[in-house]
C-alpha cells in the first residue's frame, strides 16, 4: 500500500510541485530529521525543566548569580524548544504538500541556531570559571577558552543573520557554509579543552586520602562524560553538515546540542548533594558541607568537617586540628615537658589514624 509521501510524489509528477533534484529519500532525511530532532528536543527540554525545579528546591542557599544563571539557561532552553516546534509547524502543517519547503530556512530555525550558541556560551563560560578557580587564577588556560567560546558565539550569530536574510539552504551553503562549520568546530574544540583542563586540575588536587580521592575520581569521570557527550554530538552534527549539506539531518542533531549543554550545566550543580553525602560518610548526615574542589565559593555551607578529608583547603584545616590535638595530648602526658617528637609533623595516612589521634585528645 503506497504511503502518504508516495501519493504526494505522484501528484508532484503530474503537477510539477517538487523542485528538481528532490526525491522521497531527500525529503525523509530533511523533514523527517527535523521532526525527529524536535521530538528529542522537547524530551530533553523536559529534563532541563525538571532539573531546574530540583535545583531551585534543593539549593536555596546558593549565590544569587548562580540562581540567575540557572534561570537564564532554562528560559533560553524553553524558547529554543518553542522555536523548534514552530519550525515543524511551518514545515509540516502550513506547507503540507509543498515539498519544496525543505530547501527554505524559516526564521524559527535561524533563531534556534543563535539560542543554541548562547546557551553553549553561558555553559562553557561557567566551566571556564571552574577551571580558573581550580587553577588558582591561571589565565593561560582560561583566556583561550573564553576567546574561543566568544568566537563560536559570534560565528553562530553571523550564521543566524545570514539565514534570515537568504532564507534558502542552497544559497546559505554556497555563500556561508564555512561560517557555520567554524562555529561547530570551535564548540567541539572548547568542550575538549574544558574537559581536559578540569581533569588535569582535579587530578593535581588529589590529597592522598583514599576517601577524597575516590570523590575526585568520580568528579573526573563525570567531567569526561559530560564533555564527551556534548562534543560528540557537536562533531556528528558537523560531519552531517559537511558531508550532507543537501538535507537537514544536521539540523535534527543541532536541535539537541542546546539541551545537552543545559543538562550538563544543571546536572553538575545538582550532583553536589550526592557528592556532599559521600564526602561526609554514612554516619554524618547533619549539616551542609560544600566541596571546595568543585564549587569553592558557590555554596554557603556551615563549617562542619567530617572524618573525611576534603580538598586542599579542607585538608589544611583538618591538619591544623590534628596538630593541636596532639599538642594537648603531649601536654597532658608529659606535664609541660614535650619530648623530642612533640613538634614533628604528623601526616596520617588513613582515616583510622585520624580517628585515633582525635580520641587521644
Amino acid at each position: 500500500m503506497p504511503s502518504l509521501l508516495d501519493s504526494i510524489l505522484e501528484v508532484n509528477d503530474q503537477n510539477q510541485l517538487l523542485a528538481p533534484g528532490l526525491d522521497a529519500k531527500t525529503l525523509r532525511n530533511s523533514l523527517g530529521a527535523v521532526l525527529l530532532g524536535s521530538l528529542i528536543c522537547c524530551f530533553l527540554s523536559g529534563i532541563v525543566s525538571m532539573q531546574s525545579i530540583f535545583y531551585w528546591r534543593i539549593y536555596v542557599r546558593d549565590m544569587t548569580r548562580i540562581k540567575v544563571m540557572v534561570g537564564i539557561v532554562w528560559a533560553i532552553d524553553f524558547v529554543h524548544a518553542i522555536m523548534a516546534c514552530a519550525a515543524n509547524w511551518t514545515y509540516l502543517i502550513e506547507n503540507f504538500g509543498n515539498l519544496d519547503v525543505s530547501t527554505h530556512i524559516t526564521w524559527s530555525v535561524a533563531v534556534t541556531v543563535a539560542l543554541t550558541a548562547l546557551n553553549t556560551f553561558l555553559v562553557q563560560g561557567f566551566f571556564a570559571h571552574r577551571i580558573y578557580t581550580l587553577s588558582r587564577g591561571n589565565w593561560w588556560i582560561t583566556a583561550p577558552i573564553s576567546i574561543l567560546a566568544f568566537l563560536r558565539l559570534f560565528a553562530a550569530l553571523v550564521s543566524t543573520s545570514e539565514m534570515i536574510r537568504l532564507r534558502s539552504y542552497p544559497e546559505f551553503v554556497k555563500l556561508y557554509a564555512w561560517v557555520f562549520t567554524v562555529g561547530l568546530s570551535l564548540g567541539a574544540a572548547v568542550d575538549i579543552i574544558i574537559a581536559a583542563g578540569l581533569c588535569y586540575f582535579l587530578r593535581r588536587g588529589r590529597t592522598g586520602f583514599s576517601s577524597m580521592d575516590r570523590i575526585i575520581d568520580s568528579i573526573t569521570l563525570y567531567t569526561v562524560e559530560n564533555g564527551l557527550l556534548t562534543s560528540v554530538t557537536t562533531v556528528i552534527s558537523l560531519i552531517c553538515w559537511v558531508v550532507m549539506p543537501h538535507n537537514l539531518i544536521f539540523l535534527g542533531l543541532h536541535f539537541a546540542i542546546s539541551k545537552l549543554y543545559a543538562n550538563s550545566f544543571l546536572a553538575t550543580l545538582n550532583a553536589r548533594k550526592a557528592l556532599m553525602t559521600r564526602s561526609q560518610g554514612s554516619s554524618d548526615r547533619g549539616g551542609d558541607h560544600a566541596l571546595p574542589v568543585l564549587f569553592p565559593d558557590s555554596y554557603r555551607s556551615r563549617a562542619v568537617f567530617s572524618r573525611y578529608v576534603g580538598a586542599n583547603t579542607v585538608a589544611d584545616a583538618v591538619g591544623t586540628k590534628v596538630q593541636i590535638n596532639v599538642e594537648k595530648t603531649i601536654q597532658c602526658d608529659n606535664e609541660g615537658e614535650p619530648s623530642d617528637h612533640a613538634t614533628s609533623d604528623i601526616n596520617p595516612t588513613d582515616d583510622d589514624d585520624i580517628a585515633k589521634i582525635s580520641q587521644r585528645s
